[in-house]
């Protein structure tokens, strides 16, 4: 299988991208949530809040209304599938609840893409630091009471610190040697791509 470059929202994901598309030039890319309306020919995305999957998708084709629509995925516990099947018709690759990472929707494409076969998978625009989302993300309603790991304001709060704690946890075990990342603290715990040495 290619490489997969998963792609967030962050200031540094358009950058991020470009390196790791030069490093990987066969890979697949997945957007991750608001990150739906930056790439155009993405093969795939998430929507990491199942519920927001139809706001997801109508952002993407209005961004894109001559794109084709990505492989749409979402994940849902087991005993809520059939509902959800019906709640999302939109959504094409539905996944269990074992791939809530706890270290964000970032976190939940990794494991997907491990699950799928990729390797390696590549973060782009995931530095999980609070350095705030590219304006060309897609404008879909927040919920007040979700903590956004790219708000400088929200750093503080126990439930952005029990993200990066889950993902230093998944960088020794199952993301290691598997998952990289391309600028941030990611990128301080998961390291750089295989034989590749970024300064910036």
């Amino acid at each position: 299988m290619p490489a997969l470059l998963v792609v967030g929202s962050a200031p540094c994901a358009q950058a991020d991208l470009a390196k790791a598309r030069a490093m990987y030039s066969d890979a697949e890319i997945m957007t991750v949530n608001g990150a739906c309306t930056m790439v155009r020919d993405a093969q795939h995305m998430l929507s990491g809040h199942t519920a927001k999957a139809k706001e997801f998708v109508a952002a993407r084709k209005k961004a894109f209304p001559d794109a084709s629509l990505p492989r749409v995925h979402a994940n849902t516990l087991n005993k809520h599938l059939n509902s959800n099947k019906v709640v999302h018709p939109m959504v094409t690759d539905w996944w269990g609840g074992e791939m809530s990472s706890g270290a964000t929707s970032a976190g939940k494409a990794a494991l997907i893409g491990i699950a799928m076969g990729f390797h390696p998978i590549i973060l782009c625009g995931c530095p999980m630091d609070g350095s705030g989302y590219d304006p060309a993300e897609a404008v879909v309603p927040q919920d007040r009471s979700c903590a956004r790991i790219g708000d400088a304001a929200m750093q503080n709060r126990r439930t952005i610190m029990g993200y990066r704690e889950k993902l230093i946890s998944l960088a020794r075990t199952v993301f290691k040697d598997k998952v990289f990342s391309m600028s941030g603290f990611t990128r301080q715990h998961l390291g750089t791509p295989p034989e590749q040495d970024w300064t910036c």
